[in-house]
């Protein structure tokens, strides 16, 4: 048997007197003030939602960022660069310093003391053809991190497996014979010796 619901899911109750934004979400009332998210009980207390719920609940977060309307931000990639990778992020270039090996700082789970470093601070943006660094409150919020990042990972990907491909260049052993016969049977101009 199919059930029909008549009520929507989530609906903007809009602001309370103390300034709180409350949201319902399902049964749950939530209030949002200074993008820190509470939950609303039947007594009219709130209390806050850790961060361990939300990573867990990512529809929470979803949800109210849709309601307030926080900027959405769609990435691409642009080009390589000689110091990392050119993303357009809604209009804007910026410089993303990041090598295509795993990045501490950039890419989760990376224990490697020897693997480069990564900073969001150190990200430059394009402005009329001259590079400034990036304004702090864009490149920390995590909507930018998130498509920047998904927007990179699959060319850095690439690139990895190039230089991979590279390192490992002869296919058989007869092409690498071939080489060295060829390497040692001339003089320093190509020329072969007969």
């Amino acid at each position: 048997m199919k059930t029909n619901f008549t009520k929507p899911f989530r609906e903007d109750l809009g602001l309370d007197d103390a300034g709180f934004h409350r949201i319902r979400m399902g049964n749950t009332v939530y209030c949002v003030k200074d993008n820190v998210i509470y939950t609303l009980n039947a007594a009219g207390e709130s209390s806050r939602v850790d961060e361990s719920t939300l990573a867990a609940k990512s529809w929470i977060r979803r949800n109210v960022n849709e309601v307030l309307g926080l900027q959405k931000y769609s990435a691409r990639f642009v080009c390589k660069a000689h110091n990392g990778y050119v993303v357009d992020v809604n209009g804007v270039e910026y410089i993303i310093g990041v090598s295509a090996e795993f990045t501490k700082g950039f890419d989760r789970n990376v224990f490697d003391r020897s693997a480069p470093s990564f900073f969001w601070q150190c990200v430059l943006e394009i402005k009329n053809y001259m590079q400034q660094r990036a304004p702090a409150e864009v490149v920390n919020a995590l909507a930018f991190q998130t498509a920047v990042k998904a927007a990179l990972n699959p060319q850095r990907a690439i690139d990895r497996a190039k230089k991979k491909h590279s390192m490992n260049r002869w296919h058989s052993r007869h092409e690498c014979e071939q080489y060295k016969i060829k390497r040692h049977n001339t003089d320093a101009f190509g020329n072969t010796f007969k």
